[in-house]
């Protein structure tokens, strides 16, 4: 693993399979790295006596499946206020460096490829975010990639994550430009090529070019084809994010359910 600079990490739960499944890829994802786990349940229903009984529950799972990690150490938080709220506090005051919580909770009735409370942190709270599905399990990242218009703003920064998330010397990303009509790219587009290009220099890499009218039906296929392990997003980047994430019809593709994303923002 590379050298993974991030020491506080917002684990939203609901106490639901989904959110136990991405805590679960969080310890192990990190398990070198020392990092503060600040576990957060925002109360509606369910009472402060509950939530102590439903925490303990969790830390006894936890100390079960990942025993004696010297370099974990665990908070727990309860909150009353919105869940978006909520989360802004706790990035805020606990300076998170990346939040990793489930694509969907217990009670999502959503059918997207997301829930809403995720999809709302993409769109509502600045901080690095990775979405860990139903199914995904924690592999290391061979190849990952990372869905662009080339339409990036000028802050080629925003992607500086990536050389701390991925190891330098395994991991491949894979540039992916999907086009309904033409793969033909504008001045401004190029620009921004050449600035990626820049950007990832030292860096096993590649540009990939498909032309396809149905966005998510392609990812599906180049996801399949190179056993992508990753996806990478840019958050303002929502042209695409409304066609891979929060799009509805999700019966004929198999991604959202094993493929984790990390969405960065600037």
């Amino acid at each position: 693993m590379s050298d993974l600079q991030m020491k506080n990490i917002l684990l939203p739960t609901d106490f639901s399979e989904n959110s136990w499944n991405a805590i679960a890829y969080a310890l192990e994802f990190l398990k070198d790295t020392t990092c503060n786990f600040y576990m957060l349940h925002v109360a509606n229903t369910i009472t402060t006596t509950d939530c102590k009984a439903a925490f303990q529950k969790l830390q006894t799972r936890i100390s079960t499946k990942f025993p004696s990690n010297q370099n974990h150490h665990f908070f727990t938080l309860i909150e009353c206020d919105s869940f978006i709220q909520s989360v802004r506090n706790q990035v805020a005051d606990k300076k998170i460096d990346i939040i990793i919580m489930g694509a969907k909770g217990a009670s999502s009735a959503h059918t997207n490829i997301i829930g809403t409370y995720a999809e709302n942190v993409i769109k509502k709270v600045k901080c690095k975010l990775l979405i860990v599905p139903e199914n995904a399990t924690y592999t290391m990242f061979d190849e990952v990639a990372f869905p662009t218009d080339f339409t990036l703003a000028s802050d080629i920064q925003t992607l500086a994550p990536i050389h701390s998330f991925l190891d330098k010397k395994i991991t491949s990303l894979r540039v992916l430009h999907i086009n309904k009509v033409t793969n033909h790219l504008n001045q401004q587009q190029q620009a921004n090529k050449a600035l990626l290009e820049d950007f990832l220099e030292g860096r096993s890499y590649s540009f990939h070019f498909v032309s396809n009218a149905n966005i998510e039906t392609a990812v599906e296929n180049f996801i399949t084809r190179k056993t992508i392990d990753l996806m990478i997003m840019v958050a303002k980047n929502l042209n695409y994010f409304k066609q891979i994430l929060f799009h509805s019809n999700v019966d004929h593709i198999s991604y959202h359910r094993n493929i984790p994303f990390l969405v960065l923002h600037e």
